[in-house]
């Protein structure tokens, strides 16, 4: 397993309580920023009904498409979110945890989508914001609850498709 940067660490906890706090509200995901030297890493879960219309594994042939549609924008970062321009991040690793989108089963009938993405930016000093387009493209995920973790400490926060800018 790869070293998590020490913030990340940080922000991780956060991240637990706000889930424990809204435990899956559909319409409101999570959304943990953590800038660490020249690495941006993003923490995103939101409930799969807000992604696709539904929280099982897809049965019809339109909703196999709709869980491909989903899956195509989570593994395209550049759709979902734009660091400071002038930072100059450029995606590094990404990793997308979604079982019942990926044909596994949910315990409780409530499926969550987590998805990791790490940046490494040539300009650190210049990252100070982030660009959030998911609401965009998930018309059903109203809100993210932000949690955020940097060299100038914590913050919190909340974007949705009017405020969709987080600077810190």
């Amino acid at each position: 397993m790869k070293k998590l940067p020490v913030l990340l660490l940080t922000v991780m906890p956060l991240l637990a309580a706000a889930h424990a706090d809204h435990a899956h509200q559909h319409g409101a995901g999570q959304l943990g920023i953590v800038v660490e030297g020249g690495q941006l890493t993003l923490l995103l879960e939101v409930p799969q009904h807000d992604l696709v219309g539904f929280e099982r594994a897809a049965k019809s042939p339109r909703e196999q498409l709709a869980v491909q549609a989903a899956l195509d924008k989570l593994k395209n970062p550049a759709r979902l979110f734009a660091p400071s321009a002038a930072a100059a991040c450029e995606i590094s690793a990404q990793q997308i945890d979604a079982p019942l989108l990926e044909g596994g089963k949910g315990h409780d009938g409530h499926g969550d989508v987590e998805a990791r993405y790490v940046y490494r930016c040539a300009r650190p000093e210049a990252l100070v914001d982030l660009r959030s387009m998911v609401a965009a493209e998930f018309p059903r995920l109203r809100s993210l609850a932000v949690s955020f973790a940097g060299p100038k400490g914590q913050k919190a926060g909340k974007l949705d498709a009017k405020n969709p800018r987080f600077a810190w």
